[in-house]
């Protein structure tokens, strides 16, 4: 068994999903065997109640909220914003929520983060936990914490995908100069293969040269070929109106 999830684990082995309308297609945007079991482990150690994605695809991180939340809560809830689910992916994430029926305990919110995320303020909804995996460029990165910040409570986690683009390097180094959060390092993801790491990184690199010069991504990703990285709130801080850090 991969993550202890049946049916997630025959998607991964078989690299094979349903759409919407029940059609076999291949399973190419989500997150990884490995990563799905970290993340796991994360929300069985920190057992949020109200979680949010950015970035549904094709629902195997979903599913790992919500079929892990089962065992802790049976007030749980997880949200989806995504603008693109049926556009780019063809409903697979619904549709795999929906067959296991875990739709009860979900909410997709079908739009960019700055257009839906009114929801959570009218509703008045706090954040446990949350999984950022939606436009990848640091504008639009930064927002997604942004507004998560805002309702996300003190102690709660905030997941980070594909951390090996540099425009995400540039938003965890806001954060870090500008809210008051710290990087889980007990929890990084290391590879015991060296030559896959390895690997990793000189194909990253060949991608994009500039990542010689990020003192994160020699930090991290020199033990690690996987770009999942969890951060936690410590405290609601907020700087000064003028306030300015270089980061």
């Amino acid at each position: 068994m991969l993550t202890n999830i049946p049916y997630l684990d025959k998607v991964f082995l078989s690299k094979k999903t349903l759409n919407f309308e029940g059609r076999e297609i291949p399973f190419n945007s989500g997150i990884n065997p490995e990563e799905a079991k970290k993340l796991i482990e994360v929300i069985n150690l920190k057992k949020p109640i109200n979680t949010l994605e950015i970035g549904l695809a094709m629902g195997s991180s979903a599913v790992c909220f919500l079929e892990t939340k089962k065992q802790f809560t049976n007030s749980r809830m997880h949200y989806a914003i995504d603008p693109n689910q049926f556009k780019d992916y063809d409903g697979a994430g619904v549709k795999i929520i929906n067959d296991h029926n875990l739709s009860i305990n979900f909410k997709l919110l079908e739009g960019k983060t700055h257009d839906v995320f009114h929801y959570f303020f009218e509703k008045n909804i706090v954040l446990d936990m949350a999984f950022i995996d939606g436009w990848h460029t640091f504008d639009y990165t930064l927002i997604d914490f942004f507004f998560i910040d805002q309702i996300l409570r003190p102690g709660g986690v905030i997941a980070f995908h594909d951390m090996y683009a540099l425009s995400k390097i540039k938003v965890l180094k806001y954060i870090l100069t500008h809210r008051d959060y710290r990087i889980m390092t007990e929890h990084i993801l290391v590879e015991p293969k060296k030559f896959k790491t390895i690997k990793f990184l000189l194909w990253r690199i060949y991608r994009n040269p500039l990542l010689i010069f990020s003192r994160f991504f020699w930090k991290f990703q020199i033990k690690s070929p996987f770009g999942l990285i969890f951060i936690e709130k410590k405290s609601n801080y907020e700087p000064n109106f003028d306030f300015y850090k270089s980061f």
